[in-house]
């Protein structure tokens, strides 16, 4: 069922407050009543929509991997350039969403959602298989993806000091470099 646009906005309002929350304390110390008192709702309305805080922030999870920009074939197999363009489109989303991916793969660093976003990052923005063994290029696709988000986390705590542009082509060549 389609959500009307006051529900959109208490939800929003309380994914704001627990980003909000999270910039500044760890998920286990943020209470029901902290978000809220900071989404000005009352905890009725927080447990109408949401079983714990662990569903609301599962729910901003899952916004970011909804919302991550594909490429309209899924498998990539033509030039690196287009690669490029398809990796630059994703670094431009990181960008966009800064305090989104801040709070979730820098300041909370959690293994659950990085799985996530690895299995995401796979699924959409695969490019041929080089080797034929699919087993083998999982591997290496796995140890890129860990490498590309390891360097983004840099990338992000400094604020963005290079393009997307210039990150996308350092992140291809590097992929390059780990599965040649």
């Amino acid at each position: 069922m389609a959500e009307n646009r006051r529900v959109r906005m208490t939800k929003k309002m309380m994914k704001d407050a627990l980003l909000e929350l999270l910039e500044k304390e760890a998920l286990e110390k943020i209470t029901v009543t902290d978000i809220c008192e900071k989404a000005d709702v009352n905890r009725s309305t927080f447990y109408s929509y949401y079983e714990d805080i662990g569903q609301l922030l599962l729910e901003i999870e899952d916004d970011v991997l909804n919302n991550l920009p594909i490429s309209p074939d899924s498998v990539i197999t033509d030039s690196d350039e287009r690669f490029l363009s398809t990796l630059e489109e994703f670094f431009d989303y990181v960008c966009d969403n800064e305090r989104l991916f801040r709070v979730l793969i820098v300041q909370r660093d959690s293994s659950s959602f990085n799985h996530r976003l690895v299995n995401s990052v796979m699924e959409h923005y695969r490019k041929s298989s080089e080797t034929g063994d699919q087993l083998l290029d999982r591997y290496a696709y796995v140890y890129c993806i860990n490498g590309v988000i390891g360097i983004m986390k840099e990338w992000i705590n400094g604020h963005f000091p290079i393009s997307t542009r210039d990150f996308a082509q350092i992140a291809l060549q590097m992929s390059a470099k780990a599965t040649s």
